[in-house]
């Protein structure tokens, strides 16, 4: 029996709990990282595309929290973010790549995070190319801008993290270029967005890196990956081989703020993956 089948038989009619309306106003000290979960829009794009109103309330009845995304589906910013407190699902998170935060892109960003009532900007792509063929001029502008973004978010009352691949996983002279990116970077303005699934596919042991660099990865992107040499081998939460009781019982040397159900490819039941994907999470006992 696989994760899936046993968590839809002990579970089995549960949506998760309902929310009521403006019960969650922000990561209080009521938030739990480890029971509190959030879910990035590209799990149910085709949903949210169709009915974003309608598919965040399905989301908030399954149980998320907290969501990650960067448009505002065509509302203006204050009615979403009204119509979102008022269903329980708070905006967490949301971004671009370094490219479309350089010029104006920055404060455009960061603006709209901020009329959200986002806590974080996400740098998704931390390359001005395609990132395969690496050099230290480049990677030394990607620390230099993750650094400015990281403090001018911290002025205006926003946090910075930067999200990974698995090409971050790789080496220049030898060196990890994952390993220089958190040790270049400023901890105070810049968190990490770890993305367990890339890091997997990159070959990175993140439990390592949460000891090396206690503290740094707020973010947590939960993807699991099938057992399969393929580079794009996406399974929905708790389908796969990543070991996430494991990896979660490093939460608090990690740092970890936010868990945020994620598949980059979710096929067609996008419902039915965000749906057993948090009835996975919420069956884990800690």
């Amino acid at each position: 029996m696989n994760r899936r089948d046993f968590i839809y038989r002990t579970m089995a009619g549960s949506a998760g709990a309902a929310l009521l309306p403006g019960l969650f106003k922000g990561c209080g000290a009521g938030h739990d990282p480890l029971h509190d979960f959030g879910l990035i829009t590209n799990v149910v794009r085709d949903l949210i595309r169709k009915d974003h109103r309608g598919t965040m309330a399905l989301l908030a009845g399954m149980g998320y929290k907290y969501l990650e995304f960067g448009e505002s589906f065509g509302e203006e910013t204050s009615e979403l973010r009204a119509y979102m407190e008022g269903i329980g699902l708070l905006p967490l998170a949301g971004g671009t790549s370094i490219s479309g935060l350089q010029g104006e892109g920055l404060q455009k960003q960061i603006d709209h995070c901020l009329e959200m009532g986002k806590k974080y900007l996400v740098c998704y792509w931390p390359w001005m190319d395609d990132g395969k063929n690496p050099t230290w001029d480049k990677l030394k502008f990607t620390v230099d801008e993750s650094n400015r973004f990281g403090l001018a978010c911290r002025e205006q009352g926003l946090g910075f993290a930067l999200h990974n691949h698995d090409l971050e996983f790789g080496t220049l002279d030898d060196r990890v270029i994952y390993d220089f990116i958190l040790e270049e970077t400023d901890p105070e303005v810049v968190t990490m967005e770890i993305d367990l699934y890339w890091a997997h596919k990159g070959g990175g042991d993140v439990r390592e890196y949460f000891q090396k660099f206690p503290g740094r990865f707020e973010l947590v992107h939960v993807k699991d990956s099938y057992d399969s040499p393929e580079r794009d081998s996406f399974a929905c939460v708790g389908d796969g081989i990543i070991d996430f009781p494991d990896i979660f019982s490093y939460r608090e040397v990690a740092g970890f703020k936010h868990l945020i159900v994620e598949n980059d490819r979710p096929g067609e039941d996008q419902e039915g993956c965000a749906r057993s994907s948090i009835q996975y999470l919420q069956s884990l006992k800690f």
